[in-house]
């Protein structure tokens, strides 16, 4: 399906890189550029303020960064320009937010724009908006909040219906409060969308979208052994024990990154902006949310009932633990990861403290993510920075890796060699990640297979094709693939890949890929194509978590999963994506 990895990077040669300069600056030209307002910016009493939220429903991790609007009377005069306002500074988390000064009129939305330039590469990818999306007025001196707008990719055959849509009204003001509060304006003046005949339409699609997920942040088994996949706008999908599948939701519109769950039921989902939700075995779900600068990284529910999570803010991560009381928790401290701190974190081994007095200094760097995982009976966190000076888009990201103690969060030493960026399960195995750099042409991690010992084995990523069985071996040759999701392995030996296998034509410069299967008996140092093929080329995302048969998703494409109990030559669909 088109249109479903993550991101392009487009490289030219120098001749062509300036044409495309060119041509991007013409575009710019025709466009009034409104940059975020800012503490330091002067007060502008002649124009309005125009305030939005983007929220990102897809698969792909680039933000919207830019958002145009056009004038009424925009073709009245030549010197009359749409005005593109650009997003505060992006993270990644499928959230952007706008405010800028407007000059005072009627306006529509025109589109919304992903732009990154890097080097001689750039990412350019538009959106435009529907008219029933609606207009709106901007008055001199006051705000205009147009509030959330989701992009969401409709899958319709093998193509994309990119639709932008209003999500449900929420607080007015909220986006300013949060992210703007050195802005001062009258409450009781806010203005909005035009009141028109689409709300019931526009309500209508909202719910299916919410509905209709098409890719997943995180996988979780839980003590029931049921799986859960957490999406976007507050959304998460249940696979039960027994193959059964169920919908639910939280009150948020951000994307879900953590779930947790206890041997009693009680249930606890948290994600961006500081999204965190509980709901007691048999209860109903109680919004215990945080501040909005926080995101939640991990969540764990102890058997006593109370919580554990880590979030993360740009320069700090916190371990808490806490217990609803009514609509209420009260948070502990149990440990604290300070990057403006020489010594990082607030409770850690005396001896290496010491160790590290001599040499270590504050470092101003946002953390990036984290990442927990166990290997060899020890916990591993990783967590990830880059410096504050660079794009979080293009920067340069860097690990400290820690072995703690789970039970009180005691930091016990610092692990310096670790080459891995996280350790997974894939079925009956281990799996280190040596994860793909930001623009890695296939932008697939590379995978090593870690036995009981502790001995790392890098899976192979070739198969050998010869023209026949009667062949010599060295008329054999080397073809490279690349894994379209985590290898599964029945045992420590046995295993099975969907991968695609790069084809290029040198007649009329085309690039296509095959998408295969194969096996490997050897713990993945040796493949063997077979003639199974996945459901479709792009619903290939292994669930490794299942043991009695191998169950895939369409993460990226849409929310379809298919199932198979003979390794790939037959398919069965156990979720379909409603066709709205």
């Amino acid at each position: 399906m088109p249109g479903i990895k993550p991101f392009r990077c487009i490289k030219f040669y120098p001749l062509i890189l300036l044409t495309c300069i060119i041509i991007i600056q013409g575009c710019a030209g025709q466009v009034n550029i409104l940059p975020a307002l800012e503490e330091s910016a002067p007060i502008n009493d002649q124009e309005g303020i125009v305030v939005a939220r983007i929220i990102n429903a897809s698969g792909n991790p680039l933000p919207f960064n830019q958002l145009t609007i056009n004038p009424e009377n925009l073709n009245e005069s030549k010197s009359i320009k749409p005005e593109r306002l650009l997003a505060a500074k992006p993270k990644l988390n499928g959230t952007t937010v706008f405010a800028s000064y407007v000059k005072p009129g009627n306006y529509s939305l025109s589109s919304i724009r992903a732009f990154y330039a890097n080097g001689n590469g750039w990412y350019s990818r538009f959106v435009s908006a529907n008219e029933k999306l609606g207009t709106f007025s901007v008055n001199q001196g006051e705000v205009t909040d147009l509030g959330t707008l989701i992009y969401y990719p409709k899958p319709q055959g093998d193509r994309y219906l990119d639709l932008l849509i209003r999500a449900p009204e929420s607080e007015k003001g909220e986006v300013l409060t949060k992210y703007f509060p050195f802005l001062k304006y009258n409450p009781e003046v806010l203005n909005g969308w035009h009141v028109d005949e689409n709300d019931e339409e526009r309500e209508s699609t909202y719910i299916s979208i919410a509905q209709n997920p098409v890719t997943y942040n995180e996988q979780y088994v839980s003590p029931a052994n049921s799986i859960y996949f957490l999406g976007k706008i507050g959304v998460f999908i249940k696979r039960t024990s027994e193959g059964e599948w169920e919908l639910d939701a939280v009150d948020t519109n951000h994307e879900l990154t953590a779930i947790a769950q206890n041997k009693n039921g009680d249930l606890v989902v948290g994600g961006s902006e500081g999204a965190l939700f509980w709901r007691p075995a048999f209860g109903d779900w109680l919004d215990i949310s945080l501040e909005h600068n926080s995101h939640v990284e991990h969540l764990r529910m102890l058997d006593t009932g109370e919580i554990e999570i880590l979030v993360a803010r740009d320069f700090e991560l916190d371990i808490l633990r806490g217990a609803v009381s009514g609509s209420d928790v009260q948070w502990r401290l149990i440990n604290r990861y300070s990057t403006n701190s020489s010594k990082r974190w607030d409770h850690r081994l005396e001896a290496e403290i010491k160790n590290k007095q001599a040499h270590s200094k504050k470092i101003d760097r946002h953390i990036y993510n984290t990442t927990l995982f166990e290997l060899n009976g020890q916990n591993y966190i990783n967590i990830r920075n880059h410096s504050i000076y660079e794009n979080t888009i293009f920067a340069t990201i860097n690990s400290e890796i820690f072995i703690y103690n789970p039970d009180n969060w005691m930091i016990e030493r610092s692990v310096n060699d670790f080459e891995f960026s996280a350790i997974i399960d894939a079925g009956a195995v281990q799996l280190g990640i040596e994860k793909a750099g930001f623009w890695s042409l296939s932008g697939k991690p590379t995978y090593h297979k870690i036995d009981q010992n502790g001995a790392q084995n890098k899976i192979t990523t070739y198969i050998r094709s010869c023209p026949d069985n009667k062949s010599p071996k060295n008329s054999c040759r080397k073809k490279s693939f690349t894994f379209r999701s985590v290898p599964w392995f029945s045992n420590k030996n046995d295993a099975i890949a969907i991968v695609s296998f790069a084809l290029n034509s040198f007649s009329d410069g085309t690039r296509d890929t095959e998408v295969k299967i194969l096996t490997t008996t050897d713990g993945g140092e040796s493949w063997v194509a077979t003639e199974n093929e996945p459901p479709t080329d792009y619903c290939t995302s292994i669930v490794p978590q299942i043991a009695d048969r191998l169950l895939v998703s369409c993460d990226g494409a849409n929310g379809d999963f298919y199932e198979s109990t003979d390794f790939g030559a037959n398919w069965h669909q156990v979720r379909q994506q409603d066709n709205f």
